[in-house]
């Protein structure tokens, strides 16, 4: 009886050097294959936030234009970090109703009309055409970046022709931007700046503060 791995002239048995050749290369494969697709599934998800954010500061201005004022739900004042204005979604700098005033303004934005706007100083409609800036927030506001955490937003509320991001001596800086719109990446915790260990914050405007 022939043996299964020697190779005569019309066998079609492999090789013991064929054989570990095709497993090297199997080995290999899957390698690539275990290191590659997290790589890629955690850049689409980058990606797609930064996508998101550009949407969430196009349909801020488009607001804007449409109605003539922002789309803000609180008094145009100064918040516990100095700041002109307030966070929208849950920024680490946001008072303590960051989280819904985030949900309300992308309620605004998708096309609903919820009657509040700037404190009760000043109720009104917030969208009475009922125009859809923005697709893809839920009916009860939550608009999830791809970790699920809610998206942050700040608008220059006072029209002082720039925003400031984060606060002591990493923070404070002058973007000179209307809207700004971030997501808090894989850790769901906002750092200050690139600078700080950890970061992995998403911006509408990019990763330099500066800009």
């Amino acid at each position: 009886m022939k043996s299964l791995v020697r190779r005569g002239k019309n066998s079609n048995a492999f090789t013991l050097t064929e054989l570990l050749v095709v497993i090297s290369i199997i080995g290999l494969l899957a390698g690539l294959i275990t290191t590659g697709v997290p790589r890629a599934m955690d850049s689409a998800k980058k990606a797609k936030a930064k996508g998101d954010l550009t949407a969430i500061v196009a349909a801020v201005k488009a607001y804007k234009q449409e109605y003539g004022v922002w789309p803000a739900t609180e008094p145009i004042t100064t918040d516990t970090t100095g700041e002109f204005g307030a966070w929208y979604g849950p920024s680490k700098w946001a008072t303590g109703t960051g989280s819904s005033r985030g949900k309300d303004l992308m309620k605004i934005l998708s096309g609903q009309n919820i009657g509040t706007g700037m404190g009760s100083s000043w109720p009104r409609p917030m969208n009475p055409k009922l125009i859809q800036f923005l697709e893809g927030a839920q009916s009860d506001g939550a608009y999830l970046d791809p970790w699920g955490t809610q998206y942050c937003v700040k608008m220059d509320v006072n029209e002082s022709g720039g925003l400031e991001y984060g606060t002591g001596s990493a923070g404070n800086e002058n973007l000179r931007l209307s809207v700004i719109a971030v997501s808090l990446g894989k850790n769901k915790t906002q750092e200050d700046s690139p600078s700080v260990s950890g970061f992995d914050d998403i911006y509408s405007w990019g990763q330099n503060l500066t800009q």
